[in-house]
């Protein structure tokens, strides 16, 4: 029994693999369960024992973000605890949209992109992921405001927000412009104007 769980959860692992690869290269709605099937050698008897829906494996590709996001196992330093790991966690992004060649930005924000406004439940996915990174920045920031090294003005949680957006759009024009310069002159600029609240 345990070596038939073992391996379900290797097929089943090979199937989400295989849908957030093909999800992050061309998108949801370019994505057919009939290709992930056949990228993934994987039975449509085997697919529908484990996901009732193409909205089903959507919803675990984006649970599997968030799984990699609170172990810190990810591409991206998330835990935040001092201004070198801001600076690391901006060019981090930057980093791994070279790394594809600027062919993709963020996974995250291109499936939200694509499906958040008519799909609750990939609004609901997305927005966790993206609260705990802003729960990570803010508390950064949090924490200095508590001990005086950040400016009275400073509001963490905006700023927290004000830095995922910037990383998002920063990511989508490396995208579109199919080169890496306006996104790491925009999170530089950034960093400056995060840092300018510092004492």
């Amino acid at each position: 029994m345990d070596q038939l769980s073992e391996k379900g959860n290797i097929t089943r692992a090979r199937i989400v693999e295989t849908a957030r690869e093909l999800f992050h290269k061309q998108g949801v709605r370019a994505t057919s369960i009939d290709q992930i099937l056949e990228t993934s050698s994987t039975g449509k008897s085997q697919f529908y024992h484990y996901f009732s829906s193409k909205d089903d494996i959507v919803h675990e590709v984006l649970r599997f973000y968030m799984r990699i996001v609170e172990s810190g196992r990810g591409p991206v330093l998330l835990n935040i605890e001092s201004w070198d790991d801001l600076e690391r966690f901006f060019y981090d992004h930057v980093e791994g949209v070279r790394m594809l060649g600027y062919e993709r930005s963020c996974p995250l924000g291109s499936i939200a992109n694509e499906l958040a406004s008519e799909n609750e439940q990939v609004r609901v996915d997305v927005n966790l992921v993206f609260g705990y990174i802003r729960n990570s920045i803010s508390g950064f920031l949090k924490g200095l405001k508590s001990e005086g090294k950040l400016k009275k003005s400073a509001d963490p949680d905006a700023l927290s927000d004000f830095s995922i957006a910037t990383v998002q759009g920063a990511l989508l024009l490396a995208k579109v412009r199919k080169d890496g310069t306006p996104a790491e002159n925009t999170v530089k600029h950034a960093l400056i104007h995060l840092k300018s609240f510092a004492k």
